[in-house]
């Protein structure tokens, strides 16, 4: 492995871990077991790794998305997709410990994280819209104004869920993560299901419940 990718990898373990703003390129350097001028030589400090980073985690989330509109409009895809995007997102998730903070901070990270955002809830509606159309949400009463509170909703679960958990002092492993956001989601699209779906709903509930359980 390239030492430059090396140190990346590191520093994205590091910010997961301990947060970004707990960690200078000093810190990174120490543990890599390298000069903070080695460090030097790859990135120009700790602005340059975090912007590198986020082009990584930019570049892999609208593949993601473009994958994600080319599949079939069932509740099993559907369910699918969200977890390799929320798998994702707890891959990048120091960018998420305190968002309003690190863009600010990293203000030439901003507009682009705003951008993607749109470009997610544009995704998930669209992704709404299809199950609605296929009938996977049975309510004929879905109207396009609700899609996009439900999308709404469902965004802020993306963007929050892991700060919600720290702040309630859960400190949930990767499967525990999105499994639960997942389910959050289930559940605000239980009531426009047919019967059905909700049979699949209750079905992945159980699964949930027992790996919790063991």
């Amino acid at each position: 492995m390239k030492r430059r990718e090396h140190i990346l990898l590191v520093s994205l373990e590091l910010f997961n871990n301990e947060g970004e703003s707990n960690l200078s390129a000093v810190d990174i350097a120490n543990e890599l077991d390298i000069s903070p001028g080695n460090l030097y030589y790859h990135f120009k400090g700790k602005d340059e790794l975090v912007t590198e980073l986020y082009q990584r985690f930019e570049a892999g989330v609208e593949l993601l998305l473009h994958e994600g509109l080319e599949a079939k409009s069932t509740l099993e895809e559907y369910w699918l997709h969200l977890y390799v995007l929320l798998e994702y997102i707890y891959n990048y998730r120091f960018f998420f410990r305190n968002i309003s903070d690190l863009l600010q901070k990293y203000q030439s990270i901003e507009p682009r994280f705003r951008r993607l955002m749109e470009q997610q809830s544009r995704w998930v509606e669209q992704l709404l819209t299809g199950l609605l159309e296929e009938g996977v949400i049975a309510d004929p009463n879905l109207a396009a104004e609700r899609v996009k509170h439900l999308t709404d909703n469902i965004m802020l679960l993306f963007t929050h869920w892991f700060q919600f958990q720290e702040l309630r002092n859960r400190k949930l492993e990767q499967h525990d993560f999105i499994q639960s956001a997942i389910l959050q989601i289930m559940t605000l699209l239980a009531p426009y299901m047919g019967n059905l779906q909700l049979q699949f709903m209750e079905a992945c509930l159980e699964l949930y419940q027992r790996e919790k359980q063991g």
